[in-house]
């Protein structure tokens, strides 16, 4: 539900100058991906500018995570409103999530042997499909807290195989000089989406109720789908050839277990027992996402309880405060995208702290207005935490191995649905503004952890 601004100074988990890249990501589209970036003074759109194929991806992703933004407003909301239960938002948490530990490393090896772009269409349109469906139920009236389940269990499936492919499209797309600038305005566009969809969705959930919410996700994840032709189709042979120089020789037939996946992810794991630092900011991305992501998913219940007075008003102020988190994370990003390659180490470690701080404020504020101002500063640790972690995963993980590193950081997020449903556990017995206030605690904590073990701080 991820920022960069790249010159070639990126260091290996060795502390070594990386190896030349494996080959000039494809520009198909149109844009010299694998040229180096440009040398304008101000290259905070330089991916956008240069690398055509990146504006449709970038086009592509708005219409699906504008459907994500309004969903999360609309399902929380469903769920709290049918339900009245904490643990019920921890529950769709669950749903959502425990697919992909299932799935998700096996959806890594597809995202680096298929077509990336095939696999994100694909996804798309069966998302498409259940927002369709969820919207009929609530016009005839028929929506149960259980058709939301299997909803949310179906879309974490689908998505068990379209995030991998999602995360390892950007450096094929834009080439390895451009990763860190990419990723940041990757975050960027998804903060300006966030701007408008969680306020959108509360207003029309407000004005016109959830099933014309669930109506127009629906139609955004088509033309999500549409968008996306324009950039170039790939797969395991063409990325060969582009790392070999253009041979277009075909890779040796897989064996009945490279088929299963179970080879490829042995070698993954060999793979990282000799990149130490990858493991690190493996444990970091999973550690930090449990205690970052209780935030936007007990918002509903919280807004209700402790912020609004009603249902209608409930809905309108999540998504105000979602839209307020956006300008934050949109300013935050914005500093990203503008930095040079240097600090990644102390800028993430500083992001988790204003993170934590902010959601101990915010947990503690009962007044509308100082919760937004709150949330802003909320925003731009939220930014720098997803952007950073994610570039200093993607700048040095070999190309080989991107799709299943990426799907492991989606194993993560499976996981961390167990920690996120603890919490709202908690939330339910303690109540929300404390679970939220140990939570940000916990955040300032493990801040202060990475800065004195010193692995990550000095990191370039």
């Amino acid at each position: 539900m991820s920022t960069d601004s790249g010159d070639d100074s990126h260091r290996t988990s060795t502390g070594a100058a990386p190896a030349a890249p494996e080959g000039p990501a494809p520009s198909a589209a149109g844009g010299p991906a694998d040229g180096p970036p440009s040398e304008r003074r101000f290259r905070t759109f330089d991916s956008l500018i240069d690398v055509p194929a990146f504006r449709w991806y970038i086009l592509a992703m708005t219409g699906n995570w504008g459907a994500l933004q309004m969903q999360q407003v609309a399902r929380g909301f469903l769920a709290y409103e049918i339900t009245g239960s904490f643990a019920a938002l921890g529950f769709l948490e669950l749903a959502n999530s425990m697919p992909r530990v299932v799935l998700a490393l096996y959806g890594g090896v597809l995202a680096d042997r298929l077509s990336r772009r095939a696999i994100i269409q694909t996804g798309q349109a069966l998302v498409a499909v259940f927002a369709a469906v969820i919207a009929v139920l609530l016009f005839t009236d028929n929506l149960k807290f259980e058709h939301l389940i299997f909803a949310t269990i179906a879309q974490g499936i689908v998505n068990s195989f379209v995030l991998p492919a999602r995360q390892s499209m950007i450096p094929e797309i834009v080439g390895v000089n451009r990763v860190m600038n990419a990723f940041a305005l990757n975050v960027f566009v998804l903060n300006v989406v966030r701007l408008a969809a969680p306020a959108l969705a509360g207003v029309l959930i407000a004005v016109a109720g959830p099933s014309w919410v669930f109506a127009l996700m629906a139609v955004m994840n088509v033309l999500a789908v549409l968008a996306l032709f324009p950039v170039p189709i790939t797969n395991a042979r063409t990325r060969a050839a582009l790392a070999n120089g253009g041979s277009t020789e075909a890779p040796a037939a897989p064996t009945k277990k490279d088929r299963a996946g179970l080879r490829a992810m042995a070698e993954t794991l060999a793979y990282l027992k000799t990149e130490h630092v990858l493991i690190w900011l493996l444990l970091i991305h999973g550690l930090s996402s449990t205690l970052s992501l209780p935030y936007q998913r007990l918002l509903p219940g919280f807004v209700r309880e402790v912020l609004s007075t009603d249902a209608d008003q409930a809905a309108v102020r999540i998504g105000l405060l979602l839209t307020m988190t956006a300008v934050g994370a949109l300013v935050g990003s914005l500093l990203i995208a503008s930095l040079p390659s240097r600090r990644q180490g102390k800028l993430l470690i500083a992001s988790m702290v204003i993170f934590g701080v902010a959601l101990m404020a915010f947990s503690a504020s009962e007044v509308l207005w100082l919760s937004m101002a709150i949330v802003l500063v909320l925003g731009v640790g939220q930014a720098g935490r997803q952007s950073l972690v994610n570039i200093m995963i993607q700048t040095r993980v070999s190309d080989a191995y991107r799709g299943r590193v990426s799907s492991i950081m989606l194993l993560d997020d499976g996981v961390e649905s167990l920690g996120i449903f603890g919490i709202a556990l908690l939330a339910e017995v303690v109540g929300p503004q404390w679970a939220l206030g140990a939570v940000g605690l916990a955040l300032v904590g493990m801040g202060a952890f990475l800065w004195a073990a010193r692995v990550i701080r000095d990191l370039d």
